[in-house]
C-alpha cells in the first residue's frame, strides 16, 4: 500500500525543519528515500547532497521529539511559578510584581533557598523555603511540597 511521506532536512545539531521540504509517495520508507535521492540529490546541486533528511509517513504524527520535552518542561515550570507564587502571597508584605527563583546568596546564608525576588533587579526579597545545602535537595523539596 502506497502511502505519502513528508521530507524534512535534519539541521546539524540533530533538530528537524518544521516545515516538509517535499512529499514523496511510496510503500516504505527506503523505497521512498531512493526516489528522493534520484530525484532531488542526484542532480548537479551539492547543497543538497550535504544535508541529512527525515522521512515520516504523513498520516502520522510529525511533532518534533525535542519540542514535547520543551512543552512539559515548560509546563512544569509554569506549575513552579504558580505554587511559588502562592507561597509569596502567603508570606505577605511583598510588591505585587516580584520573581520567584533558587538562589544562593549572601542574604540565604550562602545555601540554596527558593525565595521572591524584585522583578527588574532579581533582588533577594524574601526566603520562601527552608535553606538547603544543595539544589536538588531544594528542587526535591518544591516537588514534595507541590504533590
Amino acid at each position: 500500500m502506497s502511502h505519502k511521506w513528508n521530507v524534512y532536512k535534519l539541521f546539524k545539531s540533530g533538530k528537524r525543519a518544521k516545515a516538509p521540504f517535499c512529499v514523496v509517495e511510496g510503500e516504505n520508507e527506503k523505497q521512498v528515500e531512493k526516489k528522493f535521492l534520484d530525484a532531488y540529490v542526484s542532480d548537479a546541486n551539492s547543497k543538497l547532497k550535504k544535508q541529512t533528511w527525515a522521512f515520516l509517513r504523513e498520516d502520522l504524527p510529525q511533532e518534533r521529539a525535542y519540542e514535547k520535552n520543551l512543552e512539559k518542561e515548560n509546563d512544569l515550570a509554569r506549575e513552579k511559578n504558580i505554587f511559588l507564587g502562592r507561597l509569596a502571597a502567603r508570606a505577605g508584605g511583598l510588591p505585587n510584581n516580584l520573581s520567584t527563583g533558587l538562589v544562593f546568596c549572601k542574604e540565604s546564608e550562602w545555601k540554596w533557598q527558593w525565595a521572591a525576588l524584585e522583578a527588574a533587579t532579581l533582588r533577594y526579597l524574601k526566603g520562601l523555603s527552608p535553606q538547603f545545602k544543595s539544589a536538588p535537595r531544594a528542587d526535591e523539596w518544591l516537588e514534595e511540597q507541590m504533590s
